[in-house]
């Protein structure tokens, strides 16, 4: 993990997409921490050495090379789990203002 801003972890990593890559080395002949190599004809980023820069992203024709955050499976499930729950209380509250409205709207009827 690299340190990002105010002193947070960043998770981010540079990834090359394979099913994108043609091999034709511009991002390694542009990176200036020599991170990314070709392995057969494929890039390849050396996430130790890689400093973010973002030059390769830049410079790929394919756009083959990405930004990810790696993430666990507990990660995602808690995150998939906090969000259908966030889901449903909106629903609720959804609901409610409709049910208030219809309150309204048939006390302002009988006026």
């Amino acid at each position: 993990m690299k340190k990002g801003k105010n002193g947070v972890y960043n998770r981010l990593v540079l990834r090359v997409r394979k099913d994108l890559c043609l091999g034709c080395g511009l991002c390694a002949q542009n990176c200036p921490r020599q991170a990314i190599w070709l392995f057969g004809e494929q890039a390849e980023i050396d996430q130790n050495r890689c400093n973010l820069c973002r030059l390769c992203i830049e410079v790929c024709p394919q756009g083959a090379i990405v930004e990810v955050v790696p993430v666990s499976k507990d990660e995602l499930q808690a995150t998939v789990i906090a969000l259908r729950q966030r889901t449903d209380d909106l629903i609720e509250r959804i609901e409610r203002l409709r049910h208030s409205k219809l309150i309204s709207a048939s006390f302002t009827k009988e006026a």
